[in-house]
Parts: C-alpha cells; structure tokens; sequence
C-alpha cells in the first residue's frame, strides 16, 4: 500500500461539526466580531496552509488490492454563513438540483438534520472499485473507521454532496460519476449505533441525483468511492 501526504484531517482541527456551530453561534449572540473573523478565516483556509500551521498530518491511500485512485485532491468547499445557515430539508426537497431521496436516506441522514452554518473545507481522494467489493474491506483499506477520524458526520454527508451536485445539476461531468454507477460519498454513524454507507447516482432518465444510505454489504467493479484525506 502507498500513501502520501496530502493535508488536514479537519476533523483533527476543529473538532466534530457541532462544536463548530455552537461556537460560531455563541460568538454571533455574543457580537464578538475579532472570534468570527478569525473563525471565518480559518474555515476558509486550504488543508494545506492548516497543516502547516497546526502540524497535522493525513494520507490519501494511492492504491490497495480493490481500490484504483483516480484523483488525490477532490477539494469540497468550506461553508461559512454567519448571518444564516444552511438548511438541507430546503436544499434537498426545493432547491435547484433535483434529487429523489431514498426511504433510509431520508430517515438517517436528511429528516435527523438541523439547519447548520459553518464546514471546512474538505478535501478528499477518489477511487474506483476494480472488483466487487465489500463495504468491510472498502472501510479496512482506507482506515476508515471510528478510531481514525474518517467517518463523516451528517452534516459533513450532507454539505459534501450538496457541493458535489452543485457543480454537476445536469448531469455534466465531474467528481461523481454519471454512467449509471453510485458514488459512495462516505460512512457515517447513524443514530442507531449502526454505521452505513452513503452514496448518490445520477440517473439521466429522471435527469436528477438518486440519494441512498445503505446497510453495509458489497459494490461491483467500476463503482466510485471518496475517502477523506
């Protein structure tokens, strides 16, 4: 297996999500304007320039026996909105992108939201799969696991797919493949205790972005995976 440096783990940086919203709203209520312009500015930095200043390290994985990396440097973007938030029942249901949401989707990762304001920027690796694979073998040979830091949280699921769809609403070409095949965008923990994989697929007949959150189980050859850096 070959690895290289690529950047921050956010998760390292800033803590989980929450901790991010609750402090950004904690120094709106307070108008302590020098906390949010430091914060915005930090959410606004690139992985790099975090690593360098906090020393953090994190591997893209190159290759392992299933998996064929495509591109080291998907880079989603950071979501800062102090005056508001970002509301992802209004995003999936009527915003511009179209997208149908699955029963599990709906009921693990979309209707458990709240509305949230602040995400660093992401920036992951993306592979595809050169056999069918088990999900418990995607997860061991990118180390992904609750040890490692790489599963993502909802609000991290949620943001990453509406910047990911945001670039392709049409269908056009891009980070998520368009061929009919899903891209997994990551696992997260679901309220239940259970960990699950989440995945969109673009289907050209509806013209529109298929959402599902899925039990663990097995993905066939050509299938695409992002795995946070």
């Amino acid at each position: 297996m070959k690895t290289k440096t690529i950047g921050v783990d956010p998760d390292k940086v800033f803590g989980l999500q929450a901790t991010v919203d609750e402090r950004l709203r904690a120094a709106y209520r307070k108008q302590n304007p020098v906390f949010i312009l430091h914060l915005e500015a930090f959410l606004k930095m690139s992985e790099k320039k975090r690593n360098e200043l906090l020393g953090i390290k994190s591997f893209a994985i190159e290759e392992t026996k299933h998996l064929k990396l495509n591109n080291s440097n998907v880079v989603v973007s950071a979501l800062f909105k102090m005056n508001d938030e970002f509301n992802p029942d209004q995003h999936f249901k009527k915003g511009d992108v179209k997208y149908w949401l699955s029963d599990n989707f709906q009921k693990y990762v979309l209707n458990p939201a709240k509305p949230f304001s602040a995400i660093p920027e992401m920036s992951f690796s993306k592979h595809s799969l050169k056999e069918m694979t088990y999900d418990k073998d995607i997860m061991e040979e990118l180390g992904i696991n609750e040890q490692s830091g790489k599963l993502m949280t909802r609000e991290e699921i949620l943001h990453t797919i509406a910047d990911l769809t945001g670039k392709q609403p049409k269908g056009e070409s891009g980070t998520l493949l368009t061929n009919g095949y899903a891209t997994i965008i990551g696992y997260m923990k679901c309220d239940d205790g259970v960990v699950r994989a989440v995945d969109v697929c673009w289907y050209s007949a509806h013209r529109g972005w298929y959402c599902y959150c899925r039990d663990l189980d097995s993905w066939d050859a050509g299938f695409g995976v992002l795995s946070r850096n």
